[in-house]
């Protein structure tokens, strides 16, 4: 385990690597819930799911989002991206399924629509992948701002982020940073 860098070398328990770069990885594993099947416990500590979400070996119980690994779709057979909007498809997937178990209506198997994926790399710096077309730069970086904003829920919460970016942006410090 590294413990610093100073822009030149990493400091290790003591000692040295020099490095003028580094890239720096860090692996994400799901908590283990006591109770589910072992079988159903993948890699990452993933669970198992069949195409409707529900964990493979398990009555009734069900589990969405990057906790879930769903091979059953031909698409993504490792698995779909940990990212948001899978967890929001499976999660509107879900309930749609639930209301037809409910109304004795065969359940619909879970399909992923990439929407596409954006990063912020940095001020006045971003990337928005689409599944149609790929660009960066300023015009990313707004468009990033715009969709984040937007997908908050309520005014109140839009404007308090929107007002916190531009002193942010202004400032080049946090607001937090006043209240602390």
């Amino acid at each position: 385990m590294v413990n610093d860098y100073t822009g030149h070398e990493l400091l290790k328990d003591g000692s040295s690597i020099a490095a003028e770069n580094v890239i720096w990885t860090a692996g994400v594993k799901g908590a283990t819930i006591n109770g589910i099947n072992p079988d159903a416990i993948t890699k990452g500590n993933r669970i198992l799911v069949d195409g409707f979400n529900q964990i493979i070996g398990e009555e009734n119980i069900y589990a969405i989002g990057d906790i879930a690994l769903m091979q059953a779709d031909s698409a993504y057979p490792n698995g779909h991206p940990g990212v948001a909007q899978v967890a929001m498809q499976q999660a509107d997937n879900l309930v749609s399924n639930f209301k037809r178990i409910h109304n004795n209506k065969s359940q619909q198997s879970f399909i992923y629509r990439n929407k596409g994926n954006m990063a912020t790399v940095g001020r006045h710096r971003a990337v928005v992948d689409l599944p149609f077309y790929s660009f960066g730069g300023y015009f990313a970086w707004y468009i990033w701002m715009f969709i984040h904003l937007m997908s908050l829920v309520g005014f109140r919460n839009r404007f308090m982020v929107f007002i916190n970016w531009m002193w942010n942006y202004i400032t080049r410090q946090s607001i937090t940073h006043y209240y602390q």
